[in-house]
């Protein structure tokens, strides 16, 4: 569905106008007494405006029909609810059986009043109760209420949804805060973002993950009872039923196929919550690091002769035109630098250091050359079954013959493949799964160009069948 078949084209308008700080603390006004009130009287929220406007500018805007007699509070505060009205926010009636007119927030309007809220408040985000009443429901039904037991799954769900919601807010934002470290140069700004924001952040929300044991204590249990209720077949059956009493479903299919993906979901979270955790750590690790590292470079290069210098040339370099050509003629005239030397014993010889530098340009490596990972697993495959245990029993064996002993003076090696066999023979000589022992000798053998050692082999009965 497109999202402005839902909302007015014109819906957003009142948060990038000229009063957009003064429209957006109205609408907070509004979610707070929305709250409290189940019916908004105009004259209630025209007042609660009034309050608002007082030591506060209002700049008229196009369309605004201004009385005549000037901007009162009480017209500015009109203005603003028929903006409001006009824009697609609210609605105004009257109540049934009387003429008490109420403000009437739409719908798609109250969830954007309450993301307007999110985004400014910086309360606690409770990850430990998000846990512990997903474990709390769910135990509770499979102890004493499994007649319920589809509600708990249908609750878990929504819980480990917002847990996961909220942890992945949480890691996007200490990137936030290591952006903001590459965009500070003054140490004050640094100083205030690690032990004014960034320590708030942490105590009330990174800490208690670490040190309160809701999220790890319960992960596992959380994880039982879902895969002992996906077992247990009658208790499925009965919360497909109990799902087709809520009239949700066309089909006791469809209502098993949903149950069965939110349980996944459930599993899967909780699989690889440790994780996610384990993310957020290095984040606020490499955070903590560089906060530390900047302030103590800025502390420290700033006050010395070298650092002011640095920032002296970095900002010529960076200067153009004009400001380029003043900047140098004032380090001219403000500005005696001289080059110093000296001489000491070691400055009339320097040890000579033997050296041998070779140039060459690297060997290129063709496309063609290159094997994908498909082609270079069948080779692996290709390899280990051409030099498996059983092809090195089939070998042996044809060098045996009916003899029990063998020497390697006496084996011919005709190729690479046979040498490679014989070498992995010996290597693997004793083994359970082989049945030839190997006994070294003294010396080595050249035969057809390859060098081997003296072996003795011997058979040894009752060996394990070859694998592959």
């Amino acid at each position: 569905m497109n999202l402005f078949e839902t909302i007015p084209g014109n819906f957003f308008s009142i948060l990038s106008s000229k009063n957009k700080e003064l429209y957006a603390d109205a609408l907070m006004l509004l979610h707070r007494a929305f709250q409290f009130e189940l019916n908004i009287e105009t004259g209630d929220y025209i007042s609660a405006l009034i309050g608002l406007l007082e030591n506060r500018s209002y700049e008229i805007e196009d369309d605004d029909e201004v009385a005549e007699g000037g901007l009162t509070l009480s017209a500015k505060a009109r203005l603003i609810l028929n903006r409001f009205v006009a824009a697609g926010w609210v609605d105004r009636e009257y109540l049934d059986g009387s003429f008490t007119e109420v403000i009437t927030p739409r719908t798609y309007a109250i969830q954007v009043m309450q993301l307007l809220h999110d985004l400014s408040d910086d309360q606690t985000r409770e990850y430990n109760s998000l846990v512990f009443s997903t474990y709390s429901g769910l135990k509770e039904a499979r102890d004493n209420q499994p007649h319920q037991m589809y509600e708990a799954v249908v609750n878990a769900k929504a819980n480990t949804e917002k847990l996961v919601y909220e942890l992945k807010k949480l890691y996007h934002g200490i990137r936030g805060y290591l952006r903001k470290i590459q965009g500070h140069r003054d140490v004050n700004v640094l100083l205030r973002d690690h032990f004014d924001e960034y320590k708030a952040l942490a105590d009330r929300i990174y800490h208690p993950i670490k040190t309160m044991d809701s999220v790890y204590r319960y992960m596992a249990p959380i994880r039982e009872i879902i895969t002992g209720a996906i077992g247990d077949s009658g208790r499925m059956a009965e919360m497909r039923k109990r799902a087709m009493t809520i009239r949700r479903y066309d089909s006791e299919e469809e209502a098993g196929r949903e149950i069965i993906g939110d349980m996944d979901y459930i599993l899967d979270v909780y699989q690889s919550l440790g994780a996610i955790v384990a993310e957020i750590d290095k984040k606020h690790s490499n955070y903590t690091k560089l906060s530390i590292d900047a302030i103590r470079y800025h502390m420290s290069a700033d006050q010395t002769i070298g650092g002011k210098l640095v920032s002296l040339l970095k900002g010529f370099a960076a200067s153009r035109g004009d400001d380029q050509a003043r900047l140098y003629d004032r380090m001219e005239r403000k500005l005696r630098i001289n080059r110093q030397e000296f001489i000491d014993g070691r400055s009339l010889w320097h040890r000579n250091v033997k050296s041998r530098r070779i140039s060459v340009d690297p060997l290129a490596i063709s496309a063609e050359a290159r094997l994908s990972e498909k082609e270079a697993e069948r080779q692996l495959k290709f390899m280990r079954a051409d030099y498996s245990l059983l092809r090195i029993r089939q070998y042996m064996d044809a060098l045996f013959g009916d003899e029990d002993f063998l020497s390697t003076e006496g084996v011919d090696i005709p190729g690479d493949r046979e040498f490679i066999l014989l070498l992995l023979s010996a290597i693997r000589a004793g083994e359970r799964d082989t049945n030839f022992s190997v006994k070294p000798g003294i010396g080595s053998l050249d035969i057809n160009g390859y060098r081997i050692p003296k072996l003795t082999f011997s058979r040894k009965g009752g060996g394990g069948q070859g694998v592959e």
